[in-house]
């Protein structure tokens, strides 16, 4: 299991034109796993931060 202790994403940002203004479009990719996710509004990014960092602190406490 990868350490709850540290955590090390590389983050990809970039704007595309949606509707007649610009949307961000993000991937962020977990340096430890290779795992990558995709993101269609900044929301969606911190909602998954939050619950990726919530989920691994719930696991560390149920071992330790």
């Amino acid at each position: 299991m990868v350490s709850s202790e540290y955590y090390s994403y590389l983050l990809r940002m970039w704007q595309v034109p949606d509707d007649g203004h610009l949307a961000w479009r993000v991937l962020l990719e977990n340096i430890q796993t290779g795992e990558k996710h995709g993101f269609s509004c900044l929301e969606e990014l911190m909602a998954f931060l939050g619950q990726d960092i919530s989920s691994e602190n719930n696991l560390v406490g149920e071992d330790g």
